[in-house]
């Protein structure tokens, strides 16, 4: 699977973006801040995008949303983040 990162700089759009995530993906999703989700999923981006947002079912607040696949990652985050990340790389 890829992980991708759902995210948006406005705070109107959270929380369909949270019971987006959470109703598509209720075991392949971390929220790991305001605005900001790792979602794993087999498909593209854009797949990925028109499955939390389809239209014109669920409009956003504001059209400023980001998807965008994982390649590498490095940092300092809490150690069940990383586990989640390896555990969803590896499915």
């Amino acid at each position: 699977m890829v992980i991708y990162i759902v995210a948006t700089k406005d705070e109107r759009n959270d929380e369909v973006l949270r019971s987006s995530v959470a109703e598509h993906f209720p075991t392949d999703h971390y929220e790991i801040g305001r605005g900001q989700w790792l979602v794993a999923f087999g498909g593209t981006s854009k797949e990925l995008y028109t499955k939390l947002f389809p239209e014109p079912e669920l409009p956003l607040p504001s059209q400023n949303v980001v998807i965008y696949g994982i390649g590498g990652y490095w940092g300092r985050a809490p150690g069940d983040m990383w586990e989640w990340m390896a555990n969803k790389k590896s499915a």
